[in-house]
C-alpha cells in the first residue's frame, strides 16, 4: 500500500587516494555503516537521509533450518550493498501482476535513518506488516519509512517467514523441539530481529532503549503477541496495535485464529491437529518422518495451490503460555506503554466473508458461541441482501477487531503503564461508499498518500505521524498544538481521526458488553 558525520571507509580512501580509480555516481551517493556481522552500504537520498535495504538480521531458514528458531547470520567480509530489497517470504501471488523475488531466504530488515553517526540517538520504530500471517512484506510502498523517519526517529521494517512455513505446528515438530513446541517461528523471526536491532541499531543513529513496535492487522497480533510472550520482554519500550486481527477466521465467521496446541477450542482443532491435516495433503508420513519428508519438498510448492494452510497463532505454553488477551488480564504482559485503535468500518474490507442467507450467518455464530449467541443474533438483526451484508460487516468490525482491542486495554489496567485508544474515521478518498474500511490508515501512518491527495487527507496524515511519533520519543502522543488525547480510563476514552481529532468515549459499548457475555 505503507546520516551524517562519519564516511564509509572505502569511501575516505577513494577521496585521501586520487590514484585509486574514480567512483560511479552510485557509490558517492551512498553510506556505509559497520554491524557485528560486518558493514553494509545504503543509499543517501536526499535531506541526510539514508536508506539501508536488505540487511539480513538472521541465518536464511532454508534446509534443515526450515521450522526451526532463528539463528544469527554469518558475518561477510568486505562491504555488503543494502541498496536493494531482499526477497520476501513465501506466499501465493498467483493473482498478483508483478510480484516481488520471493524465497526462503527473507529475513531481511530495512532502516531510514537522517540520524547516522549523530549523537544524540533517535528512538526507533519498527514496522511489522500485515497480511494474515500468510501475505505481505515489508517493502511494499505504502511501507516506505522516509516520513517517519523525518521526524526525528529511525524507522526499521522486517520481514518474517509467513504462512506453514512461518507457523506450522505438527507432532512432528513438536517431538523434534527442546521444549515440545511447534509453532510461531514468523514470531521467533520477529524477535530475532528486535535483538539484531538492540545490538546494532546505534550505529544507525538510533537508540536501543527507545524501541516502539508498530503493526497492523496481522502486525497488530504480532504485537500482541510480543507483548504477551516472556521471550521478548526487554526488546521494547513501546507498542502500537493498529487494527490487530485477534478473532475470526472467514472461512466460517466466528472462528478463534489463535489456538492451544494440542487441546481443541470450541469449533476449531488443535494447532497440531490443523498442521496435521495440512502435511497430509503433501505427504503419507507420519511424526518426525512427516517433517523430514516435507522439508525436502520445494517451498513454493507449499505455499501455492490447494492445500492452503490456516495459519494461527498457537498457544504453547513455551513462546506464548496464554492466549494474549488473558496475559493481559493477568498483568502479566510486557509493561510498556501502547496504544491500541481500529478504523470505523474495519468489516467493510471483509464484506466478502458474510454469508448471503440469514439462515448461514446465524450457523457460523451459533457454530462457535452456541447458546450464548441468542443475544447476539438479536443484536445483530437483519434478514438478506444489503441489510444482512451491512450487518455481517458489522460483527467483523466488532467481534474481530473492536471487541478485541477493548479487551487488551482492559487489560493495561493491570500494568502501570498507560494505554490510548483511537478510532481512524476518514472515508475512502475514491470510495466513500466503503467508509472507513481495514487498513485504510495505512498511508496516512506512513505519509505515503497518492500525490493528488487533498490538502485535508495530507493534514491527517501530519497529524498522525506526529502523534505516532511523538509516542515513540516520549511514550505519550501528545505534543503542542495537537488536540489533547487522554489516555484509556473508566470512560474508555479514544481519539477519532476524521477532518478533525475529537475525544469520544465507550466505542461499541452494547456490542462489546454482548460479547464479552458470549465469548467462551
Amino acid at each position: 500500500m505503507l546520516k551524517s558525520a562519519l564516511i564509509g571507509h572505502l569511501f575516505v580512501f577513494g577521496y585521501l587516494l586520487p590514484t585509486l580509480p574514480a567512483q560511479d555516481a552510485s557509490v558517492t551517493s551512498s553510506r556505509s555503516v559497520t554491524t557485528e556481522f560486518g558493514q553494509v552500504r545504503g543509499e543517501k537520498i536526499d535531506d541526510g537521509m539514508v536508506v539501508f535495504r536488505g540487511i539480513p538480521f538472521a541465518a536464511p531458514p532454508v534446509g534443515d533450518l526450515r521450522w526451526r528458531p532463528p539463528l544469527p547470520p554469518e558475518k561477510w567480509e568486505g562491504i555488503r550493498d543494502c541498496r536493494d530489497f531482499g526477497d520476501v517470504a513465501w506466499q501465493d501471488m498467483s493473482r498478483r501482476t508483478n510480484p516481488p523475488a520471493m524465497s526462503e531466504d527473507c529475513l531481511y530488515l530495512n532502516i531510514w535513518s537522517g540520524n547516522v553517526g549523530n549523537e544524540p540517538h533517535q528512538p526507533v520504530m519498527v514496522w511489522i506488516h500485515g497480511g494474515g500471517l500468510n501475505q505481505g512484506w515489508s517493502s511494499q510502498a505504502k511501507y516506505d519509512g522516509t516520513s517517519i523517519a523525518r521526524s526525528g526517529v529511525v524507522c526499521v521494517s522486517i520481514n518474517y517467514r509467513l504462512g506453514p512455513l512461518g507457523f506450522l505446528a505438527h507432532p512432528g515438530l513438536s517431538e523434534e523441539s527442546a521444549h515440545g513446541v511447534s509453532g510461531n517461528y514468523g514470531f521467533m523471526d520477529q524477535i530475532e530481529s528486535l535483538k539484531w536491532i538492540r545490538n546494532n541499531i546505534s550505529k544507525f543513529g538510533g537508540d536501543p532503549n527507545k524501541v516502539t513496535i508498530f503493526g497492523e492487522s496481522a502486525g497488530g497480533t504480532s504485537v500482541a503477541t510480543l507483548c504477551a510472550s516472556p521471550h521478548a520482554q526487554g526488546l521494547f519500550h513501546r507498542a502500537i496495535l493498529q487494527s490487530p486481527w485477534m478473532f475470526g477466521y472467514i472461512n466460517r465467521l466466528a472462528e478463534p485464529n489463535i489456538v492451544p496446541l494440542r487441546e481443541p477450542t470450541t469449533n476449531t482443532p488443535s494447532a497440531e491437529e490443523l498442521g496435521q491435516t495440512w502435511a497430509e495433503g503433501f505427504v503419507e508420513e507420519k511424526g518426525r518422518e512427516a517433517i523430514n519428508a516435507l522439508r525436502a519438498i520445494p517451498a513454493e510448492k507449499l505455499v501455492v495451490g490447494k492445500e492452503y494452510y490456516k495459519t494461527r497463532v498457537t498457544i504453547d505454553g513455551w513462546f506464548l503460555p496464554e492466549h494474549p488477551v488473558k496475559v493481559f488480564s493477568q498483568g502479566k504482559q510486557a509493561d510498556v506503554p501502547v496504544m491500541i485503535g481500529t478504523t470505523k468500518d474495519e468489516g467493510n474490507y471483509f464484506a466478502f466473508a458474510v454469508p448471503q442467507q440469514r439462515s448461514e450467518f446465524d450457523a457460523r455464530l451459533r457454530d462457535f458461541y452456541g447458546e450464548r449467541a441468542d443475544a447476539l443474533l438479536e443484536f445483530y438483526s437483519g434478514d438478506s441482501g444489503q441489510a444482512l451484508r451491512s450487518v455481517g460487516t458489522r460483527f467483523v468490525t466488532d467481534a474481530w477487531f473492536v471487541h478485541p482491542a477493548r479487551q487488551l486495554l482492559q487489560g493495561m489496567n493491570q500494568v502501570p503503564s498507560q494505554a490510548f485508544q483511537y478510532q481512524f474515521a476518514v472515508a475512502h478518498r475514491k470510495n466513500p461508499g466503503w467508509g472507513s474500511p481495514h487498513a485504510i490508515e495505512l498511508p496516512y501512518v506512513f505519509g505515503t498518500l497518492d500525490s493528488d491527495a487533498s490538502s485535508i487527507h495530507q493534514n491527517v496524515s501530519r497529524t498522525m505521524i506526529r502523534y505516532w511519533t511523538q509516542f515513540a520519543k516520549t511514550g505519550d502522543p501528545n505534543a503542542d498544538g495537537l488536540e489533547t488525547w487522554p489516555a484509556y480510563d473508566d470512560a474508555e476514552s479514544f481519539l477519532r481521526f476524521s477532518n478533525l481529532c475529537e475525544v469520544d468515549g465507550h466505542m461499541a459499548k452494547q456490542a462489546c458488553d454482548l460479547l464479552d457475555e458470549a465469548t467462551p
